[in-house]
């Protein structure tokens, strides 16, 4: 991890009150893997408000031009203050952060169920998946067409896809979770990731669980140091008898998704 400050390259509106940042920085490219994060200083140089940085999920990385990106919904004083950066703009931030998912290179295919917001780690997920020849299929559910740019990328990464809307706006009419077995068979050769509203992840791990699949999540948390140092973003995790607290920003953002405890 290093605390950095990079050039912005592009801060560009990607639905509804949804950005998608470019930023210039070699040493994420070089060093970041599947669920990492940044933690963003929300606040212009020699201000303090708001105090707390924000994390974001790695969306995409280009190697060649040694740019990674995020993507964020606007939703209070930091991200509107983000929002206001331009190109050329310097952001601080943290990273990489987390403990990271290896993709086992064993697996054949991967299987990504997502909703919302959600869909920013997966991306990163999919992208690294499909640059070492694996299959990808994408299930993916939205309340409307907010996210209707996302697939663009999913067509330039070659990958499979299913979308749902809840208002049929954009791909199929309905919440993914009552298409996950659609495919039955899908199961029996992929690794499934998810990441989601809590909800979603709630139905998922009772749905999946009656099959004995095995998923990983990836879990959001509000975060006070993001190194895992204060404590303030654990969760509970269910192993055999045991019940552990875990932070969601050193020994997560991925869990095993059987044995997460939802409040």
């Amino acid at each position: 991890m290093r605390l950095l400050k990079s050039e912005i390259l592009s801060n560009e509106k990607y639905g509804p009150g949804i950005f998608k940042m470019e930023i210039f920085a070699p040493h994420i490219v070089k060093n970041i893997k599947a669920g990492q994060f940044i933690n963003v200083k929300c606040c212009p140089e020699g201000s303090r408000d708001p105090l707390l940085r924000r994390p974001f999920s790695v969306f995409d990385i280009e190697k060649k031009f040694n740019v990674f990106s995020i993507l964020y919904l606007v939703r209070g004083k930091g991200t509107r203050y983000m929002s206001s950066l331009k190109s050329g703009d310097i952001i601080d931030f943290a990273g990489p952060l987390g403990n990271p998912v290896e993709i086992d290179p064993a697996a054949g295919n991967i299987l990504l169920i997502g909703g919302g917001m959600g869909i920013a780690p997966l991306n990163l997920i999919s992208k690294l998946a499909t640059g070492s020849g694996k299959s990808v299929l994408v299930l993916a559910g939205f309340k409307d067409s907010s996210l209707l740019r996302w697939e663009r990328d999913l067509v330039r990464m070659g990958v499979k896809y299913r979308i749902f809307t809840e208002d049929a706006s954009w791909g199929e009419m309905g919440m993914v979770c009552d298409h996950i077995f659609d495919e039955p068979g899908v199961y029996r050769n992929h690794d499934v990731y998810c990441c989601g509203p809590e909800e979603m992840l709630k139905i998922l791990q009772t749905e999946l669980g009656r099959e004995n699949i095995s998923a990983t999540a990836f879990f959001e948390a509000k975060m006070a140091c993001g190194i895992g140092a204060c404590n303030g973003c654990v969760i509970r995790i269910k192993k055999g008898t045991d019940t552990l607290y875990l932070r969601v920003c050193k020994e997560g953002p991925a869990f095993e998704l059987s044995e997460v405890v939802f409040d």
